[in-house]
């Protein structure tokens, strides 16, 4: 009996899957060893354990990352009103709804996208071709936010969606190949180099300070954007906010872990 690494485990018994898909599954607690649930991608296993990945949680892989953010950040949703913008399939309304939230209002500039699941689950008010940037007033009133806004910076858009949400939190998914200021012409859309990430994090931070929004905590994606690309969930609020360099030093752990 060999003793490995979890991660190096579900490698070699489910080479269908790529890394970062069972990185993703560990993590979020969808993987079992022996029947014992294991989320450490670095516990030792034995190689001949029986392993069963439970997938399919969610409509979509947004709800993988979302929960883990709700893990990491020790927050619980139970009974809130949410306004998820940028909604999507639904892969953040389906997370917050399995957690307990009591109403999702799903905000889209798209049309006929979301899951017939949710669009059919009465806990679901689905906002269609609206953008959320021209939203105004929601009834009734969400008392908390998420967003995975598509090929757009959350800067503005994060101190407009708090506002919307009475200035409670937000979580929001960051994407550093839109949060990036004046991208060379040569840029293709994928940021690999992890000091480049840590630079466009910084400045957005600094950003967001300036309208007022702190970031108050922050964690890498379990599963990275359909190009490769790193992406982070961070906790939004009105106000005072960690520090630059507890920023700094977060984002730099959280990229040696993806390693």
């Amino acid at each position: 009996m060999k003793n490995v690494p979890l991660l190096q485990a579900l490698l070699k018994a489910h080479p269908d899957h790529t890394k970062d898909e069972l990185h993703a599954f560990i993590v979020c607690r969808n993987v079992y060893v022996d029947g014992e649930l294991v989320s450490d991608p670095k516990q030792g296993v034995d190689e001949d354990a029986v392993f069963e990945i439970h997938t399919q949680k969610y409509v979509s892989r947004g709800g993988y990352k979302l929960e883990h953010a709700l893990s990491t950040f020790n927050i619980d949703v139970s009974g809130e009103i949410f306004l998820d913008a940028g909604s999507s399939t639904g892969g953040f309304t389906d997370c917050l709804l399995q957690h307990g939230a009591n109403l999702v209002h799903a905000v889209d500039v798209g049309y006929n996208l979301i899951d017939w699941k949710l669009r059919s689950d009465h806990r679901v008010i689905v906002h269609e071709k609206q953008n959320i940037m021209t939203l105004a007033k929601l009834s009734p009133s969400p008392t908390a936010g998420v967003c995975d806004l598509s090929f757009r910076s959350i800067r503005k858009a994060a101190s407009h969606i708090l506002d919307l949400v009475g200035n409670t939190y937000l979580i929001a998914l960051i994407k550093p190949q839109f949060e990036m200021e004046n991208p060379p012409s040569t840029f293709d859309g994928v940021i690999e180099d992890p000091g480049l990430i840590v630079q466009v994090v910084q400045q957005l931070f600094l950003r967001l300070a300036d309208e007022g929004v702190g970031m108050f905590d922050l964690v890498a994606s379990p599963i990275k954007g359909a190009k490769g690309n790193i992406e982070f969930l961070a906790l939004l609020k009105k106000g005072q906010e960690i520090s630059l360099d507890r920023l700094t030093h977060q984002v730099e752990a959280q990229l040696a872990l993806l390693r």
